[in-house]
């Protein structure tokens, strides 16, 4: 008997084994890792309904009236007791915030919810961090997939309804487009989507049919900084902002067309109708020269404008594109993205360089946060710093302003479902 119970033993002791390895692995399958966001417990997402059907689904199953097109949805499980496990839509801090059972949600919203792996997705549980979090963590979120992605709206590819923008920024930018019924609708502007704050004392507005626009523009005088006529001898004398500025007429005609078949190529057209009474900018001289720094002053010209741009998205953005434009004499390329997320962050970047003989080279850099308040306001408006930089009367280059730049997301005018 005893030749036949060792290899019992031994058959009992490997079983023993594989249970034990097959429960650890049970225990270690459970464990949260910061590299898969399907193991998250506690985490927070920056959502738009246009992402996935679950953010949609989520709000209807949630009862919540009238639905957000951006939010964000804080999801806790860490307790193992259903009736202690919580979604709240909004800052999660404030005691507004909308909070609910997680046992609310269907099965498939729930699972929706937690093996969502894109990169607005954040890991709210405390974790170790080390000397490279501060230079690492940003990239490791960035995914090949959501850093240049197709655009999502139809409305950005067809160019009857290419000018349709829920936007309003205080400077620059492009124009905040209203539609009326899709091709056909207003749009208004103050500065051109290439300046920046106190860069020019443009704004106006447009009528668009099938493609095409035709405004009027006038003037701000207080949009930049200083005229000779009403600077004091101490503003007369900073050089701080009072150059390389784009200064227009009183009245002027614009009218554009976006080519069939895409919106990628847009052509136009600006002229003066009344060029009003004179206004000269201050004049800063060059240091050690008896020639002042440049400004583009617009009196009696016409121009013919045109931009070639790529519409995409980039990490998730609403609207983005690169574009090289040539607009009133000069040539401008650079990027516009518009609520773009990464590492738990929604903002906007913009950059455009300027080029051309009638100013300076000059490179406008602006970047706003969003995030700033709940539910819809998560990305109603936003705030940051926009910074112009070119050649100085000392002849280095530097900045010329620096101001609080702002936008206004005024509503979603024209949502495809």
């Amino acid at each position: 008997m005893k030749k036949f119970i060792y290899p019992k033993l031994a058959l009992f002791g490997l079983f023993v084994i594989a249970v034990l390895f097959m429960q650890a692995n049970s225990l270690y399958a459970q464990e949260e890792r910061e590299d898969d966001p399907r193991t998250w417990k506690y985490f927070r997402i920056s959502a738009r309904t246009t992402d996935d059907s679950i953010f949609y689904n989520l709000q209807e199953e949630l009862v919540i009236e009238p639905k957000l097109e951006s939010y964000a949805v804080t999801v806790n499980v860490m307790d193992p007791n259903p009736q202690n496990q919580s979604v709240i839509i909004g800052d999660e801090t404030s005691p507004d915030a909308l909070r609910y059972s997680f046992s609310q949600l269907t099965k498939a919203t729930q699972d929706g919810l937690i093996n969502w792996t894109g990169t607005n997705k954040v890991n709210l549980n405390p974790r170790r961090l080390n000397y490279g979090s501060v230079f690492l963590d940003a990239i490791k979120k960035i995914k090949i997939k959501e850093l240049i992605a197709p655009p999502q709206k139809t409305r950005e590819i067809v160019n009857t309804t290419a000018y349709i923008n829920p936007y309003l920024q205080a400077f620059g930018g492009d124009p905040l487009g209203i539609p009326i019924k899709r091709g056909f609708g207003f749009s208004f502007y103050m500065g051109t989507p290439y300046t920046g704050p106190l860069e020019t004392d443009k704004i106006g507005g447009n009528f668009h049919l099938l493609g095409a626009s035709v405004g009027v523009s006038t003037r701000i005088k207080e949009f930049v900084a200083k005229r000779s006529q009403g600077a004091t001898l101490g503003e007369t004398e900073s050089t701080f902002g009072n150059y390389n500025n784009l200064f227009t007429p009183k009245l002027g005609l614009e009218v554009s067309y976006v080519v069939p078949f895409g919106n990628f190529f847009q052509v136009g057209y600006y002229t003066v109708l009344d060029s009003g009474d004179y206004d000269a900018p201050v004049k800063v001289p060059v240091k050690g020269d008896t020639t002042f720094m440049k400004n583009h002053i617009v009196s009696n010209e016409s121009f013919f404008n045109w931009e070639f741009r790529y519409p995409f998205r980039t990490f998730g953005s609403t609207r983005a594109k690169v574009y090289v434009a040539s607009y009133m004499g000069e040539y401008h390329a650079g990027f516009l993205g518009r609520e773009m997320r990464l590492a738990g962050s929604v903002f906007d970047v913009r950059i455009n360089a300027t080029f051309g003989n009638r100013r300076n080279f000059q490179l406008l850099l602006e970047t706003m946060i969003s995030d700033i308040g709940e539910g819809f306001s998560l990305t109603a408006f936003a705030f940051g710093p926009s910074v112009r930089l070119t050649k100085g009367p000392s002849g280095n280059f530097g900045v010329v302003t620096v101001m609080i730049n702002a936008r206004f997301k005024i509503g979603d005018f024209y949502e495809e479902r």
